[in-house]
């Protein structure tokens, strides 16, 4: 039997999931905070236990590579690469930001998902259904929320990490422009990385070990504009979830 394991520790939430391509056999998704280290190896051995499942049968590994935090990030690619070495896996990386937007594709509206970057600020993209396809239409930019703002001009459905007072600015700055997911689904779960990943992997898109890093958006971000035309990253770099480095 074919599984596959999802591990995200982008940010303070964690979320782990194991998925057959079929159904999701078992999640966890947990206010981690800091403990990311300590809480991740327990989790999978309880999520294992739950759904039945061996370590040696998971054949397949996606990781959550960002933008988020620099630590949290790296405690899930190091433990993803070692269970991807250790059993032989095929192992991919998908963007944070993909994960949170993905399962809001059936809405067809322009939806942007929001991490916290620290010192007030957030990590953003823009989602959108064209000719039928839902892909990223921006680049990851970071900012302010009234950065981010300057760059929406249509009813938009934010979802992320948003707290009471990011959503009362968003209402503030956007008026009716601004909509809102439930609290509940506005939350990142590793089912929906699962998801996004076994379907990178049938279309052979697989990260070399050495090759996956996270995804580190810094400023001057804020140049790269919402409004302007985004061009897609090569194949190479599309079939790891990595955007073209911001300096």
């Amino acid at each position: 039997m074919s599984a596959l394991l999802a591990l995200d520790t982008s940010t303070e939430w964690a979320s782990v999931a194991i998925f057959d391509g079929a159904a999701v056999l078992a999640e966890e998704t947990w206010h981690a905070q800091r403990r990311h280290a300590e809480d991740l190896f327990p989790t999978i051995e309880r999520l294992l236990t739950l759904s039945r499942q061996q370590i040696g049968t998971v054949d397949k590994v996606a990781v959550a590579t960002g933008p988020g935090s620099f630590t949290g990030l790296r405690v899930a690619i190091a433990a993803a690469q070692g269970l991807a070495r250790g059993n032989g896996a095929a192992l991919v990386g998908i963007s944070t930001l993909d994960v949170l937007a993905y399962p809001h594709a059936s809405s067809k509206l322009r939806t942007c998902p929001l991490l916290p970057a620290g010192r007030s600020e957030y990590y953003a993209a823009l989602y959108q259904e064209r000719n039928r396809k839902w892909a990223r239409r921006s680049p990851f930019i970071v900012g302010s929320l009234v950065d981010l703002c300057r760059q929406i001009g249509t009813h938009t459905l934010f979802v992320g990490e948003i707290d009471a007072e990011g959503e009362s600015t968003l209402r503030d700055l956007l008026g009716p422009l601004a909509l809102f997911a439930p609290p509940a689904s506005r939350m990142r779960r590793a089912g929906y990385l699962a998801e996004l990943g076994w379907n990178e992997l049938a279309e052979r898109k697989q990260a070399p070990l050495g090759a996956l890093e996270p995804i580190y958006v810094r400023q001057p971000a804020m140049g790269g504009s919402f409004a302007q035309p985004f061009t897609p990253p090569p194949a190479d770099d599309a079939a790891l979830g990595l955007p073209k480095r911001t300096a």
